[in-house]
């Protein structure tokens, strides 16, 4: 009761906010989920593979929406699967034949009670899903759904991933978007690059200009689980630390044709996914000197 009470504090933007971040939170778990499950039984192409010599695996408008997407925006997407809409989410969850033959195991500790159950609860979650896409309002009722069914939903990812031995792999506190002043937007689902991912703004930045960066990172870790390190040049800066925003003017010794901000991540667990760190953004860019 009190964290529903604590809703009623927060502005219709800051809730907007927690329930975004929670909702693609979902997100990136599902899509990791059915990559996982549909690569290793039908290979990294199950997107076009076929069950016989006329019949897809994958019904018509979900490849063609893919095809659209990675056409439209080439460079946004790492992989086929981050195109896909909440609505398509569903359909691989629960599609009877997929849900049977890959999604019941994983589903069950969020759905005890099976398909229907989790067909409801996640379609319970698209108007709100739309609210949001849309800047129409939601009620502090919906607000608590969205985070609630969310939470559910990641932590029994989490559970399954345990009991397969894959807890290290998996269950880590990552950047899943970047956002800068400039007006770039960074979706950041896996590691682009060997050891984290690597940004670069194509918008001119010189000596003497402010740029910041804001972060989201995967809601379903508190904040005391982890910490946030910004580093400019590779200098650690510890005003930032346990900061999801980063500003910066840049000063003479910043003039350079690769500088670069980095984030790190690091959870509190004796272990991480890269020995030293769990997660890493680099902004790598030019800054050139004054006119």
């Amino acid at each position: 009761m009190l964290e529903v009470k604590m809703y009623y504090m927060y502005t219709d933007e800051e809730l907007r906010s927690l329930c975004r971040q929670n909702i693609e939170s979902l997100e990136m778990w599902a899509r990791r989920i059915i990559h996982d499950q549909f690569t290793q039984k039908y290979g990294t192409d199950f997107f076009n593979y076929k069950i016989s010599n006329e019949n897809y695996l994958i019904k018509k408008e979900v490849r063609e929406h893919i095809q659209c997407m990675l056409k439209k925006e080439s460079g946004r997407f790492s992989r086929a699967v981050d195109t896909l809409f909440f609505e398509h989410i569903i359909y691989f969850l629960c599609n009877p034949a997929f849900y049977r033959d890959l999604f019941k195991a994983v589903l069950k500790y969020a759905y005890p009670q099976g398909l229907e159950e989790a067909r409801e609860f996640l379609e319970r979650l698209i108007p709100i899903r739309n609210a949001l896409s849309h800047s129409n309002p939601i009620s502090v009722r919906q607000a608590e759904q969205a985070i609630c069914y969310s939470h559910d939903f990641i932590e029994g990812i989490k559970e399954y991933y345990k009991e397969k031995g894959l807890e290290q792999v998996w269950t880590i506190p990552r950047i899943l978007k970047i956002k800068d002043s400039l007006g770039n937007v960074y979706d950041n689902p896996t590691d682009k690059n060997a050891g984290g991912s690597i940004f670069q703004p194509l918008q001119e930045i010189r000596y003497g200009d402010t740029y910041s960066v804001n972060i989201d990172i995967d809601s379903s870790f508190s904040t005391d689980e982890y910490d946030i390190i910004w580093k400019n040049q590779n200098i650690q800066i510890n005003e930032f630390n346990n900061c999801k925003n980063f500003v910066i003017t840049f000063k003479e010794v910043d003039v350079s044709q690769n500088h670069t901000i980095r984030c790190i991540v690091k959870s509190h667990k004796s272990w991480h996914k890269y020995q030293f760190y769990d997660c890493e953004i680099t902004l790598m860019f030019p800054v050139l000197p004054p006119l």
